[in-house]
């Protein structure tokens, strides 16, 4: 991602029906975003892993393990850029001793400007952060239940500087910050050891 070169695909252009797959993984196992990381630690590793019950059977994982708590690796689509969007992800929890984390990135301008909209089912977490310079500050945060290896659904609907988020379609809060009003990039992002399984990102114009 330190090199991005933003392929604009002009989500607000859509009917307001109109639902685009974000490309994390190819249909013969291999991984479909541009790889990245905010912080410090080792290089990502994002693998396609064999999942049933992820979309196409196959799930994006990055499996580095790096227990480095600044440690933030990214996975970015280069296909898909918007400001207001209604981005849904699956993702499934499995293992991690210092985070157990899944979130989406949400416009992305590089990898250390961005919202990231992210669930830790270590501490039972979900929280808006605003990433700028490299430097992660909370907006939001709610407490909630997420259970390791089970699916889980993350939604996100983002107009102007209002952000919805809900988990397992529970809305868990709503709140705004205007610091990053332009497009940008969308993907998936990682914390410290966390081995999560995102199984498909949906996105959409708001409803």
């Amino acid at each position: 991602m330190r090199s991005l070169v933003f392929f604009v695909a002009l989500i607000s252009a859509q009917p307001a029906f109109a639902q685009l797959v974000v490309p994390l993984t190819t249909s013969d196992g291999r991984v479909a975003c541009t790889q990245g990381e905010t912080g410090i630690g080792r290089p990502p590793a994002w693998e396609a892993v064999a999942d049933p019950k992820a979309l196409g059977g196959w799930a994006l994982a990055e499996t580095a393990s790096d227990r480095t708590e600044l440690h933030f690796p990214l996975c970015i689509s280069e296909q898909a850029v918007a400001r207001d969007v209604d981005a849904t992800l699956r993702f499934k929890p499995v293992s991690g001793t210092a985070a157990r984390s899944g979130g989406i990135v949400l416009r992305g301008q590089s990898a250390n400007d961005y919202y990231v909209v992210a669930a830790n089912a270590l501490d039972g977490s979900v929280r808006l952060y605003r990433m700028q310079g490299g430097r992660r500050a909370q907006i939001a945060v709610k407490e909630t239940a997420i259970a390791t290896g089970d699916w889980h659904k993350l939604r996100v609907i983002l107009t102007g500087s209002k952000f919805q988020v809900s988990l397992d379609d529970i809305e868990l809060f709503t709140t705004n910050d205007r610091s990053l009003p332009v497009a940008g990039t969308i993907g998936v992002w990682s914390q410290s050891d966390s081995i999560t399984h995102f199984g498909s990102l949906l996105v959409a114009p708001p409803p």
